[in-house]
C-alpha cells in the first residue's frame, strides 16, 4: 500500500475507500501469490467477492453504492466478479484488463 493524495477528496465526501489484500496479489509474500494462481486463481475472485459482501453484512456499504476497480490482472479479477455477482457491485472498472488467456 501507498499514499495516494488523490482519494484525500474523496474521503472528504464520505467515501469509503477499501483496499482488498486478496490472495494471488504479491502484496502478503511468495506464499500469499502463490495460493491463487494457475489451477488455484478461482481463489482470487472468491475472495473479492468475500471481501465486497463482508462491506454489505456489516453495513459499511450496500450494492447499490459498492463499485470497484482493478487493472492488468485486477482488470481480469473485475471482469470475473462482475460475471459471478453482477449483484454486488453498482459500477465496475476494468482497466486494461488481461482478458485472453488462451
Amino acid at each position: 500500500p501507498n499514499f495516494q493524495a488523490t482519494i484525500l477528496p474523496l474521503l472528504d465526501r464520505g467515501v469509503v475507500y477499501v483496499i482488498a489484500h486478496i490472495r494471488g496479489g504479491g502484496e502478503n509474500g511468495r506464499t500469499w501469490y502463490e495460493a491463487a494462481k494457475y489451477l488455484t486463481k478461482m481463489t482470487t475472485f472468491t475472495d473479492f467477492i468475500a471481501c465486497a459482501e463482508h462491506l454489505v453484512a456489516t453495513k459499511v456499504t450496500s450494492p447499490s453504492h459498492m463499485t470497484c476497480e482493478g487493472g492488468s490482472a485486477g482488470g481480469l479479477l473485475m471482469g470475473a466478479v462482475l460475471n459471478m455477482r453482477p449483484d454486488l457491485f453498482t459500477a465496475v472498472r476494468c482497466r486494461v484488463a488481461t482478458s485472453y488467456l488462451g
